[in-house]
């Protein structure tokens, strides 16, 4: 049956590790969606992090963002879907982050926010330079972060977890898993991502494809990495990119080869123009 949407992640997937994406990448997905083809970022990034690069790519209409906690639809300016934390939940969350000494990233609303007296705690484990800088533009610093979302009333799509020593986010992950109020994941070697029970890329993209009337095995995913799993279980073609998890790779259909290597692009090429 003919590939009727491109559900991709973004880091360590379309993304080289540069952050950049390729011209081969930009032309095959934007063939696919002249076609016809509905091209869906699927990221861990909250909305306001999405890389203009990939906004501008033709046809991007939807963006699922926060590992599915939010589906936007950019030509109503609406949100068409969203699995939310509570204030209670977020309360919760973010206290006992606050008491580990974390430095967190709060998605809500689609900003990041952060507590400004974490960022020095930060520094302390060595990020890359890259790292810090991209932290430090893309965050909104408040005073006393737990206090400043209980007095906003949000309600959290995410929470990122940066630059965790191994023994305590094994810890945090088994406490969360185990409270049957959250669920976790990992992007990147050393972070832990917080979502609401029952929040994944692939519930997120199974609620657009009902929405869209496009059946599960007319859906391609592309993914690396442990927040891209249930996507990819969901798709009737999972793709893995080579650098990606051996979880990962065990789970896909199909392997195309790295981020780095036009990846992205030789799947697309191979499944959805040939």
């Amino acid at each position: 049956m003919r590939i009727k949407l491109i559900a991709f992640d973004l880091d360590g997937t379309v993304l080289r590790t540069d952050k950049s994406v390729s011209r081969r990448t930009v032309e095959a997905l934007s063939r696919a969606a002249a076609q016809g083809c509905v091209v869906l970022p699927a990221s861990g990034r909250v909305a306001s992090n999405i890389p203009e690069e990939v906004l501008s790519f033709h046809g991007v209409r939807f963006l699922l963002t926060s590992n599915g906690a939010s589906v936007i639809d950019r030509e109503t300016e609406t949100t068409v879907y969203t699995n939310l934390m509570t204030e209670e939940e977020t309360g919760i969350l973010l206290r006992r982050l606050y008491e580990e000494r974390c430095f967190v990233e709060a998605y809500h609303g689609g900003k990041a926010y952060s507590d400004r007296l974490a960022l020095p705690r930060l520094h302390a484990l060595h990020p890359s330079e890259d790292l810090l800088a991209f932290l430090k533009r893309s965050q909104i610093f408040v005073d006393d972060l737990p206090q400043y979302a209980a007095e906003h009333s949000f309600r959290l799509e995410k929470v990122n977890v940066p630059m965790l020593p191994s023994l305590l986010a094994a810890r945090l992950n088994r406490e969360f898993e185990a409270g049957g109020m959250f669920s976790t994941c990992s992007s990147f070697p050393g972070n832990i991502e917080v979502n609401r029970a029952g929040c994944s890329k692939g519930v997120a993209l199974e609620h657009l494809c009902a929405r869209l009337g496009i059946a599960r095995d007319e859906v391609m995913a592309l993914g690396d990495s442990g927040n891209d799993l249930a996507m990819l279980r969901f798709a009737g073609l999972g793709v893995a990119v080579k650098n990606a998890t051996p979880e990962i790779l065990a789970s896909a259909d199909f392997v195309t080869a790295a981020n780095d290597e036009d990846g992205a692009a030789l799947a697309v090429e191979r499944f959805v123009l040939a």
